[in-house]
């Protein structure tokens, strides 16, 4: 029982040892490479320590075997070559600490007497010299493999190997085999002379080869480089290099300028040699006087770009920040400030052009000839209050017309445009502020588009037909009713095109278990949605007809609430990045009072379901807390897209629904809300609420505490 959890223990303490060995390491190597090899490069200061490494770990393993060997061997024979390790070892080590690389790489050259005094040497005990030939040149590959390593002369190299060739055939000589080496050994290639050469021959070959395709590549990104930096250099973009300096933990410290081309030189008035080396943060503060936080916008701004007023210049800048390498980034000025005033002129000219033509009380449209609306103006404050996103780009067919209209109007602009003539229309158009009649008339403008004057003639048209008062309620009250009728029926046929499809593709029998399983929830799902719709427009009938029953009885709520919480839960959208708690004043699960459950269970749903749908990132939060022991305050919070204070006063109009990003491309019939408010009122409290746009809503209602149970209350 105990043996996996030492295991664990072990393996902690190991995990532990080696990420703090690690550390040392790092700082000793910060220490030494700023006091000893400050004026190499960061390649070099890396081959010193690990070469003060290696001859390090050699230095301490012979002087152990030199202490054993006085301490505990009699004969002493190994201890004159164990201190001459131990001397060539403190030659290499004194060799780094001077920032002499060669020189502690020259001292492997010292291997090939170690193994005569070791292997060879009549002064020490070995084995018979033939059988230890094979260790001695296990260890003079060792040694070539170090000098690969550490040393780029090849003469080095090659001066090695003869050494050790010549080494080789003496240990040979003197075992009486050099004459017949190549007889001797069997299998062949167990010929001490042959595998080294050949080891030699192979690695030296990989080795020249990979040294010059390293200088190729280098070549070639060399070339690369200078013809990119030419190219910036004269780029009429205004472009700064920066270098990240960082610590020895990776993390970033400070950005440092390293070039700038020449048009930001022209632009910002800086010289190269004003600003090279110098800190980022302190050059921009320089020339945008402390305006610019190039250390946000280079390291923290997700967007690869963003646009910057510089106020002091006056002038707009398109900022672009490239990262082509690990310690490289450039960031890209581009000068907007011509097309900004342009666009500014634009826009000026069109608001001058557009009070010009709201004076006149017609309405006017530019229509191509496919019936897309092209751009319109409409007097501030008249019939309609639209936005250009909602009519530019749409067309007659579904900007509110019967199809028969949207039809006739077709084809008097297919006619207006091929014989140049003027087309009239009368026709009727439902706006937030009623029925009215309009006069449509339709010139050409050119091959491709209409313009369409339409004149209000609700009046005329009035008079004409005798209207009274009580006609103008009827029609208000018809609009309601078919505004209504018309959302539903698009809410109620896309659930079920969605169902009666997916069900028809089910009968197919080449679909495998995933995708049936798919098909089988978007059925659910959209069930579920047309159950809701229909649910809501049956209590807004209830509501209507004042048919909707109180049945008060003892409730729990924290098991109501929970029911709730775990419902959302498990359906919240992948595609957002929220998340929902539950917050209850009384955690005990016997906490209730006397209300109706169904009613309160519906109201909550339609607060969690609408702070849901219009969180789009953040947090939902709904519970309950006690108000002076009398009270229970049920409240639903999210850091949604909040209501514009403009739409405070509809908010629990029937129907209505606010106009953002959420409600333009989700359904929704407008009358959750008030479906909500009547259900809070028939309970006996208010519902109320307050909300900032872009910060997010707070629902909350007061309901009396009768008969509750599971709660201390204070008598006296």
């Amino acid at each position: 029982m105990t043996i996996f959890p030492r295991k664990i223990v072990c393996f902690g303490g190991t995990y532990l040892f080696f990420n703090i060995f690690t550390l040392l390491l790092k700082r000793i190597y910060k220490i030494l490479a700023e006091r000893f090899w400050a004026a190499k490069t960061d390649h070099e200061k890396r081959q010193l320590f690990q070469l003060l490494l290696f001859w390090g770990v050699v230095g301490v393993l012979s002087l152990f075997l030199s202490v054993r060997e006085l301490t505990l061997s009699t004969l002493k024979s190994d201890l004159v070559g164990y201190l001459l390790l131990l001397s060539v070892s403190i030659l290499a080590i004194v060799c780094t600490f001077n920032a002499k690389k060669n020189c502690a790489a020259n001292v492997i050259f010292s291997l090939p007497v170690f193994i005569y005094a070791y292997y060879i040497s009549d002064l020490t005990e070995h084995a018979p010299l033939i059988e230890t030939v094979h260790l001695s040149v296990w260890w003079l590959m060792a040694g070539l493999v170090f000098l690969y390593y550490f040393s780029m002369m090849e003469v080095r190299v090659i001066v090695y190997f003869f050494v050790s060739l010549a080494l080789i055939c003496f240990q040979l000589l003197k075992a009486g085999h050099l004459t017949d080496a190549f007889s001797y050994f069997d299998p062949f290639a167990s010929n001490p002379i042959l595998i080294f050469t050949a080891f030699f021959l192979v690695t030296f070959y990989l080795r020249k080869k990979l040294i010059t395709n390293i200088e190729v590549l280098t070549e070639e990104i060399d070339s690369k480089n200078e013809a990119i930096n030419r190219v910036l250099q004269n780029s009429s973009f205004l472009i700064s290099r920066l270098r990240a300096v960082r610590d020895e933990d990776g993390n970033i410290t400070n950005l440092v300028v390293e070039k700038i081309n020449n048009a930001f030189e022209a632009a910002f008035k800086r010289n190269l040699y004003e600003v090279q080396e110098q800190e980022a943060e302190y050059v921009f503060d320089l020339i945008f006087k402390g305006r610019f936080d190039v250390n946000k916008t280079v390291l923290f701004n997700k967007k690869n770009f963003t646009e910057f007023y510089a106020e002091n210049l006056d002038k707009w800048y398109n900022i672009r920040v490239l990262n082509p390498s690990y310690n490289s980034y450039y960031l890209v000025f581009d000068d907007i400030t011509k097309t900004k005033k342009q666009i500014a002129d634009l826009e000026a000219s069109k608001r001058r052009y557009k009070v010009l033509l709201e004076a006149i009380p017609d309405i006017f449209f530019v229509i191509d000839k496919d019936g897309i609306y092209e751009d319109f103006v409409i007097k501030e404050g008249d019939l309609f209050k639209i936005e250009d996103s909602n009519i530019i780009g749409s067309s007659i067919f579904n900007a509110g017309f019967p199809d028969k209209m949207a039809h006739k109007i077709y084809s008097c602009i297919q006619h207006c445009i091929k014989n140049d003539t003027i087309e009239s229309i009368e026709y009727s158009l439902n706006t937030p502020n009623g029925t009215f009649m309009f006069e449509m008339r339709l010139a050409k403008l050119n091959a491709n588009a209409v313009i369409s004057v339409a004149r209000d003639i609700t009046k005329r048209k009035t008079a004409e037909f005798g209207l009274e008062k009580a006609l103008v309620k009827a029609e208000e009250s018809d609009r309601l009713k078919s505004a209504f009728l018309a959302n539903l029926s698009h809410e109620i046929r896309t659930p079920m095109n969605i169902i009666s499809n997916f069900t028809r593709m089910l009968a197919d029998d080449s679909l495998d278990g995933l995708e049936r399983l798919q098909l089988t929830e978007a059925i659910t799902q959209n069930g579920q949605q047309l159950l809701n719709m229909i649910d809501n427009t049956v209590h807004l009938a209830k509501i209507e007809t004042e048919n909707i029953p109180v049945h008060t009885s003892f409730s729990k709520i924290n098991p109501l609430l929970r029911d709730i919480y775990n419902a959302y839960f498990a359906e919240l959208p992948d595609s957002k990045d929220i998340r929902i708690s539950l917050k209850t004043d009384v955690a005990t699960p016997e906490f209730g009072f006397s209300t109706d459950p169904q009613l309160l269970k519906e109201v909550m749903t339609i607060l969690v379901d609408n702070a849901v749908k219009y969180t789009l990132s953040g947090q939902v939060t709904f519970g309950f807390e006690m108000v002076r022991n009398d009270f229970v305050k049920f409240y639903v919070a999210d850091t949604g897209i909040g209501i514009p204070e403009e739409d405070y006063e509809h908010i629990f109009s029937r129907f209505y629904r606010v106009q953002n990003k959420i409600n333009q491309t989700t359904s929704g019939s407008g009358i959750g809300l008030p479906i909500a408010q009547h259900y809070v009122t028939l309970l006996g409290g208010e519902l109320e609420f307050e909300s900032k746009v872009n910060k997010g809503s707070n629902f909350w209602f007061m309901l009396p505490f009768n008969e509750g149970r599971g709660y201390m209350r204070i008598v006296s």
